[in-house]
């Protein structure tokens, strides 16, 4: 897997030669786009799909401009026009291409939408926790070495199941939803439990009402939780010592925090690292 691609210093349109000079059934990348730049507006002669690992910015449509956070996916058919541009801390995303034909020679499921059919817009869709886990599991199957077309046609029919599941943050009041995107960013997760109570706008007694109602949890194991996924991305991600991950996540007693890891993952954060970067290497900072 590679850490950049020909696309982006190509031209508006970008071939399949362009995409995969080597040819095959498919093509997977992660690109670490710097702070403040611009991927320019495109066209593709394949479909793709893309999602945010890390960082923010915006997804260039049109003379449009959506945000983009992590956990953001979208399908991108060959009619589509679109770009990116990275936030003041950089954008992490992974991209998956294939030959469009691929969709066509697929038995397509017909009673769920098929993102990638004509006529379909380019919508960002926003991936819960467990299934943005899945599809990194998917990007390390998809790098291993002889992956080829039965995996392409597992992982799409497999996305088209996640896309058409939602995101777990369906229904959820606007402002729990906000407040936990603000907090998991480096920096707010020191705030605690007051400090996700002050981001919802309420107190610490109404937010453990609406972490039972919505997340069936205490509104501590709903902190505990989201600063355990920043951390398991960041493992992922970078080569930042274990410690000084731990301390960003609000949990500087490393054996609260291994104790923590486990209980969520299954395994300890050096475990989950190594584990993260056995198919390719991560980007580096």
């Amino acid at each position: 897997m590679r850490a950049h691609s020909p696309w982006m210093t190509s031209g508006f349109t970008i071939t399949w030669q362009d995409e995969c000079a080597a040819g095959g059934a498919f093509h997977i990348a992660r690109h670490q786009v710097a702070a403040g730049a611009v991927i320019p507006l495109h066209v593709h002669g394949f479909s793709e799909v893309f999602w945010i690992e890390a960082g923010a910015g915006g997804h260039l449509i049109g003379a449009g401009e959506e945000p983009l956070r992590p956990g953001d996916a979208g399908c991108v058919a060959p009619e589509h026009v679109h770009g990116f541009r990275a936030g003041p801390a950089g954008l992490t995303l992974v991209n998956v291409s294939f030959p469009t034909q691929t969709i066509m020679e697929l038995e397509a499921p017909r009673y769920v939408p098929w993102p990638w059919e004509a006529g379909c817009e380019l919508q960002l869709r926003r991936l819960n926790p467990a299934a943005m886990e899945r599809l990194h599991g998917w990007t390390g199957e998809l790098s291993r070495p002889g992956a080829g077309r039965l995996d392409i046609d597992a992982f799409l029919l497999d996305l088209v199941r996640m896309l058409a599941r939602g995101s777990d943050q369906d229904g959820l009041p606007p402002q729990l939803e906000a407040a936990c995107t603000v907090f998991m960013v480096e920096g707010k997760l020191i705030i605690g439990t007051p400090g996700l109570a002050r981001l919802v706008g309420c107190t610490p007694e109404h937010l453990n009402r609406l972490c039972r109602r919505w997340h069936d949890c205490t509104a501590s194991d709903l902190v505990a939780r989201l600063r355990i996924e920043w951390a398991a991305r960041e493992l992922r991600l970078t080569v930042r010592p274990i410690a000084a991950i731990a301390e960003a996540s609000g949990m500087p007693h490393l054996g609260h925090f291994y104790r923590r890891f486990k209980e969520r993952y299954g395994t300890t954060p050096k475990a989950w690292r190594a584990a993260a970067w056995g198919m390719f290497s991560p980007v580096q900072p």
